[in-house]
């Protein structure tokens, strides 16, 4: 895969490639870059069930990209799973691409060196990092539709591919991506919380078999527990809704027997 540039700072040298993409692409969703006076630091986890994905893929993607050395922890306070980096070239050069300090939630957006790459390869990963982190694959039923057979009235079968964020900046970029990739059935939608205090959610959306196909060979995924979810679809034509990374296993390996 040919480089595109090589980004330097104090003594960090790094080359745009699809696994900066990538990381870059966690960061956005599950990073956190703190820089208080008191201090400096990269926050990166996600929910429990992704221990997995974080043990077998996010450390060993940082380890490489960052060349330095990550260990994976419990957060019992938040109930996460992740690590924390203190070298202060890597928060620099993180915050040299674009990443803010603080809270980034209504602010992230997708680095320029990865949208101004032109690269389908460098789009592709940012995405699966971005998915992997914040993303969801989710599986719908006709119950409340009209003329539909019994089996997809009372069966997750309908798949969709959700990317939800409350950065505007962060979904217009998604989109490009996505549209760049050859995305064209792609949903858009600003939801208003019942909350005040809550922020407006921009919603990205894709339906159905064919996208959601297109979606694995193009971008995929390194998360076992999303994965997870395919592979029962896959193999039974649906995923049942509100169940855990651990029940997804055993239904795939017949400990839990799915009733058709």
């Amino acid at each position: 895969i040919k480089i595109i540039k090589t980004y330097c700072i104090t003594t960090i040298m790094i080359k745009l490639s699809p696994e900066l993409a990538e990381l870059c692409g966690i960061h956005a969703g599950d990073g956190y870059l703190r820089n208080d006076g008191k201090r400096r630091e990269l926050d990166v986890s996600g929910d429990l069930e992704e221990e997995e994905y974080y043990d077998n893929h996010v450390i060993p993607l940082f380890r490489e990209v960052l060349k330095i050395e990550v260990k994976g922890k419990e957060f019992l306070s938040r109930r996460t799973y992740g690590f924390v980096i203190r070298d202060r070239k890597v928060i620099e050069f993180l915050n040299s691409l674009g990443f803010p300090y603080g809270n980034k939630s209504t602010i992230v957006k997708i680095p320029h060196l990865i949208l101004e790459s032109k690269n389908k390869i460098i789009y592709s990963r940012f995405l699966r990092g971005l998915f992997d982190t914040d993303g969801c694959i989710s599986f719908r039923n006709k119950a409340t539709a009209g003329n539909y057979s019994e089996f997809k009235k009372n069966h997750h079968y309908y798949p969709t591919i959700i990317f939800s964020t409350v950065s505007k900046d962060l979904s217009q970029g998604i989109v490009i991506l996505l549209k760049e990739l050859g995305f064209n059935k792609i949903k858009t939608y600003t939801y208003k919380p019942k909350k005040v205090k809550e922020n407006l959610k921009y919603i990205i959306v894709m339906y159905g078999k064919d996208n959601l196909i297109e979606f694995f060979e193009k971008i995929g995924s390194k998360n076992p527990s999303k994965l997870s979810r395919l592979k029962i679809w896959e193999k039974f034509g649906f995923c049942p809704p509100n169940t855990t990374f651990t029940q997804r296993k055993d239904i795939l390996n017949s400990r839990i027997d799915l009733i058709l």
